[in-house]
């Protein structure tokens, strides 16, 4: 499942996500993406999910994006 945030998830709250293999979104929050990966890191997931910095156009204006995925063929989940 995809899922869309707006905040900096807690360790509990992302957790979850990771072991469900879940796609996690954060919008607008585009300055903590170094912040998020070593979250991932610290969890234990750095080697089954990658974390990505992308800008978005909008139709009002651009978005900044960051992106938490499972890599493909390592998630055992």
């Amino acid at each position: 499942m995809k899922y869309v945030y707006d905040r900096l998830l807690s360790d509990e709250e992302l957790r979850p996500h990771l072991e469900r293999g879940d796609s996690v979104v954060f919008s607008g929050i585009a300055k903590a993406w170094q912040e998020i990966e070593r979250q991932v890191e610290r969890l234990g997931f750095g080697d089954s999910f990658t974390v990505s910095r992308a800008r978005r156009a909008g139709t009002t204006r651009e978005q900044d994006v960051i992106r938490v995925s499972p890599i493909r063929g390592r998630f055992d989940g």
